[in-house]
This record gives C-alpha cells, structure tokens and sequence, in this order.
C-alpha cells in the first residue's frame, strides 16, 4: 500500500468496469474525489501513459473499490490505515510521502487545466472504509455547499440517480431498448435543413420554465407545442426532462414521441451518468445533451462511445476556448453546441459564438465536417443572420419563442420569413 498526495492505495491491476454488457472490453479509471483549497471537484481519471504510475485500478479478483480519494495538495496526510487484525480505528497516523508526490503534484497541475469549474457532490458515506484489509478514515469538509444554481442542480441530479437507479437498474433499461422507437438521425435532419432553407436549422425547444426567468408558460401542452413547432419549420425538437428546476419531465418526451411527432427529438438533461443515456433512449430520443462544464473528457468520451452504441447523436456543448479545446481534442464529436450563456452567472452574450469560431478553431470544425449549434440570446432575425455568418449551421431557441402565444407562429418572426418546407 502506498500513500502519497492524498489516498493511493495500490490492491492490483486490471478491473474492467461497464456500462453494460458490451462494454466490458473498455477500461474505466475508478471516479477520485480531489480537494483544492477546500473545493471538493469530482473527476473520472484516466491518464497518459506517463502519468498512470500515480493512478492504480482495482483487482479484479476483488469487489472492493477505492472511489473517494481526497488530495490534500499539501505534503502530510491525516489517514487511519491498519490490518484487519486491528481490533480499534487509529486515527491520523503520520505517513511518510514517497518522491512520487511531487510528480504527482505537478501531473494533478497540468490536469487542472482540463479540470471541470463545476464541483460535483462531495463524498458521502461513513467516515471510515475499507480497501481489502485496510481501513482508512477521510476527512471531508463540514460545510460544503454548492457554489452556483449549476452546483446545486447537479448535487440534486446526482442524488435523484441514485434513486431512480436503484427503481429501474441498468440491465432493466437494456432489456426494455429493443422496444423503443427506432432511433432517427438528428444531425442528418439539421443538414437537410440548412441545405433546404438556407437558414440555420431550427432545433425548437420545449422549455416550461427555467431557473434564471422562472415559469416560462404557464399552459403548457408538450405534444400541441410539438406539432406547431414541426408545421412552422422546426428541424429537431428539444426537450427539457429535469422536473425540480425546469418544470419538465421524461413523460413530456414519451408523450411528445409517441404522439408521432417526425421531428428527431433532443434529450435536453443534465447528464451525469451513463444510466441516464439508456434511460433517454428508453423514452424515445434520438439525441442526448453533454455539458463540457460538467463532464471531465474521460467520461465525454465514454459517453460518446455509448450514443454510438445506441444509435444516438451526442450534442457536446461547450461556452469557452478552453472547453472548445477540450471537445475538439476527443475522437467522435461530430455536433457540438457553443452556449452564450454563462452556466454559472447566467450572463448571456451572442459574440461568445464568433469568438469560438474563428481563426484554426473554425478551420478544424470545417475541416472535420463538425456541424455547429448555437445557443441562448437568440431573439430576433439579426440574431439569426449574425451567429450564421460566425459559422454555425443550426440554431437551438426556446425562451423567444416558448413565450409566445403562439411559439410555433413565433418561428417566422425569429427567422424573418417562413422557413417551413411544404410539400
């Protein structure tokens, strides 16, 4: 057992985790918990080959997994480790830091710059666990708290999965796909749209209300708004499923894709587990949302893999250079949405789009054929025209037209003209 910048504790090589039976083939870093300064940030880890000496896997001949590790980025540490032979928990017995740890510490250096800002839940549990034949106590802080709305939708989201995974278990969702709608091709219908009307293709949303602007429609019928959306022009339809914040529901998405709705529907959730992609493919989507904010590249490229699987597009967003870099440097991302809102203040600003695109950023996106959506602080046609001319090929809106009497009249007035195609 070694101990180094926080919790290592090395008990073998080789475990295999899945999110479901096809994937046992593909390797998965247990998730590890970090402190710095005292903010609690969630990581799935999955290194370089030069830096997996400082990350170990479980045995797979061992059931036991070390998924809360605190690093303490200081070069002491206050953990209780003993055989099982020990009758009592000896607490905050000094541990020598082998040289490791400064390599370590400059390697956790360089993989902040790819760190979330958005802090997941902090550890729970009891206070002392157990590794093979060791115990170990962590210390976690007293008063952790969300920082932001974002923080806290996610800390809520992350305790309701545990719930709704232990109701309907992964192996059940697997057995209830082959009976689900087939699976249309979202990114496909976006480009017949841009290529038909010349306009950026409309993914329309169904949003009832949101936390920034409160109840957004009061009557609101997911499935007529559905319609009107689709005969005024709509490529794709978004569907907001969180019911605390948004008001929505994975129901509103069955009804909407029962009731024979021909648009592809997008999954709109913050998703944070690979359970919640089934479970969205189990309710009729033909697209998932993943949040560069939130998610640590490891788990996006998971993610992405797992869409694959499924059949499903994969709307990667992103709201800065640093997590556009991030996205274009993973294998498979073929639709990404650039948000001009600021998850974490809210703060909505339309050049954020132009800033993304330009220079070798564009060049990469053009080259690989990666089709572009932009999001939030579209309200008129000027805002159309201005986000088209920065390179984008589809548009998603919700707020300037759900609040409309008629959102799906309310189609013309944000493009300017008519972008139905009869036929």
């Amino acid at each position: 057992m070694e101990l180094g910048l926080g919790v290592r504790i090395r008990i073998g090589e080789g475990r295999r985790l899945r999110f479901g039976a096809e994937f046992r083939n593909f390797d998965y870093y247990y998730t590890n918990y970090y402190n710095n300064n005292n903010n609690w940030y969630f990581m799935s880890n999955t290194y370089k080959k030069q830096h997996k000496q400082q990350h170990w896997r479980s045995s797979s001949n061992s059931s036991s997994q070390v998924d809360k590790v605190k690093d303490s980025r200081q070069h002491s540490s206050s953990v209780s480790a003993f055989s099982s032979t020990s009758t009592g928990i000896q607490d905050d017995i000094p541990i020598p830091i082998p040289p490791i740890a400064d390599q370590a510490e400059e390697s956790m250096q360089a993989e902040d710059k790819h760190a979330i800002r958005i802090r997941r839940r902090p550890p729970t549990g009891p206070p002392v666990h157990y590794v093979g034949p060791f115990q170990f106590r962590l210390h976690t802080p007293d008063h952790a708290n969300p920082r932001n709305i974002l923080e806290q939708i996610l800390w809520d989201k992350d305790s309701q999965l545990t719930l709704m995974k232990e109701r309907q278990p992964l192996a059940v969702l697997q057995r209830l796909l082959p009976g689900a709608p087939p699976v249309r091709d979202f990114v496909q219908a976006l480009k017949d749209s841009y290529h038909t009307t010349g306009m950026p293709a409309l993914i329309a949303e169904l949003k009832k209300a949101s936390p920034s602007k409160g109840l957004l429609r009061p009557n609101f019928d997911p499935v007529s708004i559905a319609q009107a959306y689709q005969k005024n022009g709509a490529a794709c339809l978004s569907v907001l499923t969180d019911e605390k914040y948004f008001q929505g529901s994975f129901e509103n998405l069955h009804a909407i894709r029962s009731a024979g709705i021909k648009c592809p529907l997008l999954c709109k959730e913050f998703i944070i587990d690979a359970w919640q992609i089934y479970y969205a493919r189990s309710k009729g989507a033909d697209a998932i949302l993943l949040i560069a904010a939130v998610l640590p590249d490891v788990d996006i490229k998971y993610m992405i893999k797992i869409c694959n699987m499924l059949g499903l597009a994969a709307l990667v967003e992103v709201h800065d250079e640093l997590e556009m870099d991030r996205v274009l440097a993973i294998d498979g991302v073929n639709l990404i949405g650039i948000n001009n809102r600021n998850l974490e203040t809210f703060e909505v600003d339309i050049f954020n789009t132009k800033r993304l695109l330009e220079g070798e950023r564009g060049r990469i996106i053009a080259q690989r054929d990666i089709l572009v959506v932009g999001e939030s602080g579209l309200f008129t046609p000027e805002d159309i025209t201005f986000v088209q001319n920065s390179g984008v090929q589809a548009v998603l809106v919700g707020e300037s037209l759900i609040k409309q009497e008629d959102p799906g009249k309310a189609i013309a007035g944000l493009f300017g003209k008519d972008i139905s195609v009869r036929t």
